[in-house]
């Protein structure tokens, strides 16, 4: 029996007098569509799941993060979190840190073209993807946030790692230390591994 291919999909195509009954290839079609549409919101509430965790993860390193007292300007400016590129939390980030303070200052979050200026956030994110557009001597003082091999080899501080149904975390202490962040030992306890090298 022939195939028919529907963009990475195969449908058999049945014999003639099978689409004499247009019920059966409406039935055909619903059934197809539904299965195609479940599996896409299935794949799609898994990532969201994923970034929905990882946004608060992000939101609570800030708690255990000490900048250099010249990073703000003064005791009103808020922690600013700059995502590099593409955004893949959607809104949760920006849910997860709204209405929330940290040492009396205000949260807030930036997008920012690989292009753009960097050095005004405290911490970034970079996605995936997107680390071509990351240096960290264009970041000093800042807490960087990513989740590849490439952004940890670049010499970014903490990278997320995508276990079975579980987000972790290594921290790469060396680079921290060289931008004079201080980390808590509690966010060093919860991290997987500590690289110190």
């Amino acid at each position: 029996m022939p195939e028919l291919s529907f963009a990475n999909s195969s449908v058999m195509v049945a014999p003639f007098h099978f689409f004499r009954s247009r019920p059966r290839i409406h039935a055909l079609l619903r059934w197809w569509a539904v299965m195609l549409l479940s599996g896409s919101a299935a794949i799609g509430a898994e990532v969201a799941k994923e970034y929905q965790i990882k946004a608060a993860f992000v939101y609570n390193f800030t708690k255990f993060v000490e900048w250099p007292a010249e990073r703000f300007a003064g005791a009103d400016d808020p922690i600013v979190i700059g995502i590099l590129g593409k955004n893949p939390f959607g809104e949760s980030l920006e849910n997860a840190v709204r209405g929330r303070k940290i040492g009396g200052r205000d949260i807030t979050v930036i997008s920012l073209s690989p292009s753009a200026e960097q050095t005004h956030v405290h911490v970034l994110f970079v996605a995936a993807g997107e680390e071509k557009g990351f240096d960290p001597k264009m970041v000093a003082g800042a807490l960087t946030v990513g989740e590849s091999e490439r952004f940890a080899a670049l010499g970014g501080m903490i990278t997320f790692m995508a276990e079975t149904e579980k987000v972790r975390f290594v921290i790469n202490l060396e680079s921290a230390e060289r931008a004079q962040l201080k980390l808590s030992a509690q966010l060093l306890k919860l991290a997987s591994m500590v690289r110190r090298k």
